[in-house]
């Protein structure tokens, strides 16, 4: 799915704004927006409105409100006016993730008992409204066909395709300016929700090593569907930071059941604590998609360029398509190096827009 258009009226700043992310000469929606503009020109509050409406359709939030985004309040959205807020994306859904959808759907369990399941619609193109915290689409149907991933979800464990399953069908996710090394700190796959401090990742990387040893030890065999992740994270961060590697999981002297976890950088051994400001920014973001498998999806990213140096701005940007198939990535930035950077089609300068508030 992609963000198409947007409409904003009565939301915070903006009075009646609408942006499309259509390319004029092909037809597509852009793989790309780059959201360019000084302070308090609403770059954030398009990321906000986007990611709540569309964290409540496709599941990832159960209201709008519940959006935990530090200077994002719903009830004072339209303090400033005095008309009620409303929010309206226009969202693209390719033929195949549609499909992706409707038979996944088809395939949990107990769904065609439940009088509140209704089978996906194959609309392409579907709005969403969000007005006074309700989200709705123009049919119970088309509202379903946002759920492919929470189907993907609950069929993960039985499915013979596994992790797989979230190759075809798409969400959103979020980064807001005060992402730390531990990404959404959601763990979907194992149905708990909770912070992610640096001891659950320390486990998790040192669970995904001692797989991967197993696996090029050739004492397992991966099946349809599984992933060595040890393996792709390692590969992510090490085209990103050239010459550092994992030293992977080490004991604690102090007997903890926590272990250490080392990083290499070519002349020194760190402990993952120790990463420097610009590979805990960049952290999140391979961490999340080599976990979770985020394909077809809206990713918003905000201060994009947030501790990265201008090397490594360009870097991660040209890095980022490559992490996943078919995403949509919604950056903001001061960077007017950044914005230059990309074909200017994509670049929405909000500056230009503020006499429009």
């Amino acid at each position: 799915m992609k963000v198409a258009s947007l409409s904003l009226k009565y939301f915070k700043k903006f009075h009646d704004h609408e942006l499309s992310f259509v390319n004029e000469e092909t037809g597509e929606v852009n793989d790309l927006v780059i959201l360019y503009g000084g302070n308090a020109t609403g770059k954030s509050t398009i990321l906000q409105a986007i990611s709540s409406t569309l964290g409540v359709a496709t599941g990832r939030l159960r209201r709008a409100s519940d959006l935990d985004w530090p200077g994002f309040y719903l009830e004072l959205a339209a303090r400033s006016w005095q008309f009620p807020y409303e929010v309206l994306l226009g969202i693209n859904f390719s033929a195949a993730e549609l499909a992706a959808a409707c038979d996944y759907f088809s395939r949990v369990p107990d769904f065609a008992e439940n009088p509140e399941a209704l089978l996906p619609s194959q609309e392409q193109d579907v709005t969403l409204t969000l007005v006074e915290g309700k989200v709705s689409a123009p049919s119970r149907g088309q509202y379903f066909q946002f759920r492919g991933r929470e189907y993907a979800r609950k069929l993960v464990r039985q499915a013979p395709e596994g992790f797989d399953l979230f190759k075809n069908v798409g969400s959103v996710f979020w980064y807001n300016e005060f992402r730390g090394s531990t990404g959404l700190s959601v763990d979907e796959h194992d149905d708990r929700k909770g912070n992610f401090d640096e001891n659950m990742l320390r486990r998790r990387l040192a669970d995904w090593m001692y797989f991967h040893q197993r696996v090029t030890e050739g004492r397992y065999q991966l099946r349809p569907g599984q992933r060595d992740l040890y393996s792709d994270l390692e590969r992510a961060f090490k085209t990103l930071f050239p010459n550092h590697s994992f030293e992977g999981a080490v004991p604690r002297e102090s007997g903890s059941e926590v272990p250490w976890f080392f990083l290499y950088d070519g002349k020194n051994q760190y402990e993952i604590a120790e990463m420097s400001s610009g590979e805990r920014a960049v952290f999140p973001f391979i961490f999340d998609f080599a976990f979770m498998n985020i394909h077809n999806s809206v990713i918003l990213i905000d201060e994009f360029e947030q501790h990265l140096h201008p090397e490594l701005q360009i870097a991660m940007l040209e890095y980022l398509p490559k992490l996943g198939l078919n995403n949509q990535f919604f950056i903001t930035t001061h960077s007017e190096a950044l914005a230059d950077a990309v074909p200017p089609e994509c670049v929405y300068d909000l500056n230009d827009y503020e006499e429009d508030y």
